[in-house]
This record gives structure tokens, C-alpha cells and sequence, in this order.
């Protein structure tokens, strides 16, 4: 594959436009960037990374413009630190000299590695029996009133209606759980497509009755709403809704972060809290909810957003505690720390089916984080 082509299958993975297949190339491609197990190779590859990075610095100042992230990933996930509001990537590079002994003192120490997510998900039924998908057969699993429910290939459930009658008046529910380690999607009977992060969980109905369209959710997931302007689609998270007609958007919502925050990519949403305040969102922008202090308002990182999504981290000026709760989900893994956390930053992009080495190799690279790898546990040295 040449740079061109990567780039192209870069873009069209971010707009969610590959093929399973293409995803697939795009994830195993090795950029001329990756660090190699030969030494002359590495320092050849550093300087090649210091040259670009210099030319760039000499050119802008802002290092949100001076890095864009298609150029990053371009750039097999070259990483930068930014440690007490200062660009620690490029002063670390103007020590490109040191042997590389010393740099790789600061990768982890591992004892066993980690792979990424699969699509894995538990499927709990209206009658609490409980289906495990990653190890159930393609094709029709269960029956929910007048609903079938169908597994297809590529980790994906569909619910569709038949044509009998319904058999209670009473509404069905479903629960599908996603845990650490595993992502899966969904499509529910009103054509809605449901894409479902690590460690999430989203409960519905098998049959949408009455005025609206109600689904609760924690954890992440992005939706794609089919349009019913008489049925309102509601996702209900902990303490807000979020209500809509037909749209994109994603919804975070973990019970370790400190707010919910919902990204709008097309459409407009309505955005609720118990009481009765409200907000609305035009498409580009985030709404943050922190509970007490209500909703704010910002202008979205739409790429950042969607990057779970399209098979990447990507972290932007990101706190390091916050990258590490990410890979605990992503890899099904827990995280210590040694001692008290620094309060560093981080920027860059790499696919997210790297195995968790190569993520922390990256991180480690820029001198100012050590790991530890054992008995399924990260320890963060730093």
C-alpha cells in the first residue's frame, strides 16, 4: 500500500465509509515511521521523525495547527507530550543523539501482552436468560414477542418485526451489555443503527409502542436514528435525555468520568436534564452535562469523538489518567499507579488494534512515563 492510498483509506475510515476489508488493511499497515527491532533502522527512522517535526515547528507556532491529525496518522502515530503547559516532544528531540539503550529504558516491562477488543457482548433476554454472542451461531438466536432476533457476521445483532400480532400489550425489554475488552452493534426494529463502545450497556425495547422512542444507555455508544417525526427517539443516560428525531451523535456516559458528553454530528438534539432545563445542539457541537453545574456548550472535536468508533485512539492534549481509563476498557485491563501522577498530556493517534504494548511504547517513547505489564495489570510509573 503506498501513502496515498493509506491516507485515502485513512480519511474514508474516519467518514465511516471502508469495507470491513479495508479497515482491516488500514489497521495492519506498517508506516516507514514504526519503530523497528534494529538499531541503525531506529536511529534512521528518529531522525527521519526530528527532520519532519523541525520543518514543521519552523513553520507554525500553534501546535494544534502544526500537527493535524491526518498528517499524525500519516505519520504512524508519531506521539507529543505536552507536560505543564510546555511542548516536551521537541525539546526530548533535540536529544535524538542519546543512545537508544536509553529510550528503551522507558518502554514497558512485560511480562505478558494484551490484545485489543473483539466483538464480544452478552445479550440478556426479557426472561433474564443471558446469550453469549461472541460464541452463539449466525442467524436467528431468539424470539422476543413479535420480534426475531438475528446475529450477522462482523459483530452485529439485528432485531427485525414479523408479521404476528403482538402477544402482550406490555413492552419487552432487552438488554445488551458490552464488557471490557469487547465492542458490538446493533440495529433495532425501527431501522436505528446502535454502535456500542467497551464496557457499555444499552437497554430497550423489542417493539417501539406508544409516543415515543425510549432507550437507556451507560457507557458510550454513537447512533444513527431512523427518522420518525410522530416517535421521538430518547436515550436516556444518568440525570439527563437526550432526545431527537432523526440523527447521528454519540453519547458518553461512564460512571468513572466526570461528565456526559454528547457530540452532534447531523441533525439537532435536545438535551435534558431531570429537572427542566434544557439545551439544544446544532450540528459541530458538544454538550456537557456535570450535573450540578448543568450544560455547557463547546464546539466539538468531531475526529477525536468519533475515533473509538473508526478504530483509532486519538488524544488531543489528553491527561494521562484519562488515556489509561480508555485502554483499561479497551483491553479489559486494570491500572495502577506507583506513586502520585504527574499532570502530563498527551497528543497523537494509533490504531486501536495495536496490541496494548505498541500503544504504550508510543506513550513511552516520549520520556516521561514508564509501565509495567503483569498478571493482566498496567502499572503506571511515572
Amino acid at each position: 500500500m503506498t501513502k496515498e492510498e493509506y491516507l485515502d483509506l485513512y480519511e474514508r475510515s474516519l467518514n465511516g465509509d471502508c469495507s470491513p476489508e479495508e479497515l482491516i488493511r488500514l489497521q495492519q499497515y506498517e508506516d516507514d515511521f514504526c519503530f523497528s527491532d534494529d538499531a541503525d533502522s531506529d536511529e534512521v527512522l528518529k531522525e527521519k521523525i526530528y527532520n519532519r517535526l523541525s520543518a514543521s515547528i519552523s513553520q507554525e507556532e500553534n501546535v494544534k495547527r502544526l500537527f493535524p491529525w491526518k498528517a499524525v496518522a500519516a505519520a504512524a502515530a508519531v506521539l507529543l507530550v505536552v507536560a505543564s503547559g510546555f511542548l516536551y516532544f521537541n525539546g526530548h528531540l533535540q536529544q535524538r543523539n542519546k543512545p537508544l539503550a536509553a529510550v528503551a529504558e522507558k518502554t514497558p516491562v512485560i511480562k505478558q501482552d494484551i490484545t485489543p477488543a473483539t466483538s464480544k457482548a452478552v445479550l440478556i433476554l426479557s426472561d433474564g436468560t443471558e446469550v453469549e454472542l461472541n460464541k452463539a451461531t449466525e442467524g436467528q438466536i431468539a424470539a422476543q414477542g413479535n420480534t426475531t432476533v438475528n446475529k450477522s457476521g462482523n459483530g452485529q445483532l439485528v432485531y427485525q418485526l414479523t408479521d404476528k400480532p403482538p402477544t402482550t400489550s406490555l413492552a419487552v425489554f432487552n438488554t445488551l451489555a458490552i464488557p471490557r475488552g469487547g465492542q458490538y452493534n446493533l440495529t433495532l426494529p425501527d431501522g436505528s443503527k446502535i454502535w456500542l463502545n467497551a464496557a457499555s450497556k444499552l437497554r430497550f425495547p423489542t417493539q417501539f409502542t406508544g409516543k415515543e422512542r425510549m432507550v437507556e444507555l451507560e457507557g458510550e455508544a454513537y447512533f444513527e436514528v431512523a427518522h420518525n417525526q410522530q416517535q421521538p427517539f430518547v436515550v436516556k443516560v444518568k440525570g439527563m435525555q437526550v432526545e431527537v428525531l432523526g440523527t447521528h451523535f454519540n453519547v458518553m456516559a461512564y460512571a468513572d468520568e466526570a461528565s456526559i458528553n454528547t457530540t452532534l454530528l447531523e441533525g439537532k438534539v435536545r438535551l435534558r436534564n431531570e429537572g427542566t432545563a434544557a439545551v439544544i445542539l446544532n450540528p459541530g457541537q458538544e454538550g456537557i452535562f456535570t450535573g450540578s453545574k448543568g450544560f455547557k456548550v463547546n464546539k466539538a472535536d468531531i475526529e477525536q469523538v468519533m475515533s473509538w468508533k473508526n478504530g483509532y485512539f486519538i488524544f488531543n492534549d489528553e491527561d494521562l489518567t484519562s488515556i489509561m481509563r480508555k485502554i483499561s476498557r479497551w483491553y479489559n485491563v486494570d491500572i495502577e499507579y506507583s506513586s502520585g501522577t504527574k499532570k502530563l498530556s498527551f497528543a497523537g493517534s494509533i490504531s486501536r488494534f495495536k496490541n496494548v504494548t505498541e500503544v504504550l511504547n508510543m506513550l513511552a517513547l516520549t520520556g516521561t512515563v514508564q509501565f509495567k505489564i503483569e498478571a493482566g495489570k498496567i502499572t503506571v510509573i511515572n
